[in-house]
């Protein structure tokens, strides 16, 4: 049951990650200068990570097994695999405001803001879905056969940003995160 403090964990860089956008937007209705290139990493790794290993391995190896030894978890599963795809529809529209407000200025920022916002909520719900309903019931029902490939594919990821193994690029992202979020998650200090 290893894969299950892995997706725990990725959940919980993943809220990291949506606190930083949310406290980033905060920052420029405050008045700050917008730091595209900050939120360009954020999306990336949000590509890279999130809709690259972690969603396909529940979508591949999690869901199935759980769905073959609980049928009367199909609707849940349907539900779950659903919001996958919405995630990824919800990105895309959050990439293309941050383009328009990087392209056309102040005047985009608006449905920028709106799209991060909207976009972290459903992510943030999503995990919630996932912790209080599917994981639970994985742990009821799957075997220890399940348990090892579902296992052995989450030990796979490598997070680039918060793993053991840093990508160059995304460790420094996540020292001017660390510098400019206020704590718990930062050092509170401000960054230029």
């Amino acid at each position: 049951m290893r894969a299950i403090t892995i997706i725990k964990s990725e959940h919980k860089n993943l809220g990291a990650v949506l606190y930083s956008m949310e406290h980033l937007v905060a920052e420029i209705d405050d008045g700050k200068h917008p730091e595209f290139k900050v939120f360009h990493g954020l999306f990336t790794y949000i590509d890279r990570f999130l809709d690259r290993f972690h969603h396909p391995k529940e979508n591949l190896y999690l869901f199935p097994r759980v769905l073959e030894r609980a049928p009367d978890t199909e609707a849940l599963i349907r539900e779950l695999g659903k919001q996958h795809s919405e995630g990824e529809v919800l990105f895309i529209e959050m990439l293309k405001a941050l383009s328009a407000y990087e392209f056309s200025g102040a005047s985009e920022f608006p449905h920028f803001r709106d799209s991060v916002l909207k976009y972290t909520a459903f992510e943030r719900n999503h995990a919630i879905l996932e912790e209080k309903e599917i994981l639970p019931r994985a742990r009821e029902v799957l075997e220890a056969a399940d348990w090892e490939e579902i296992d052995a594919a989450f030990g796979e990821n490598r997070d680039p940003m918060f793993g053991d193994q840093w990508n160059d690029e995304f460790s420094v992202l996540f020292a001017k995160l660390v510098n400019s979020l206020p704590s718990p998650l930062g050092l509170g200090d401000a960054w230029k």
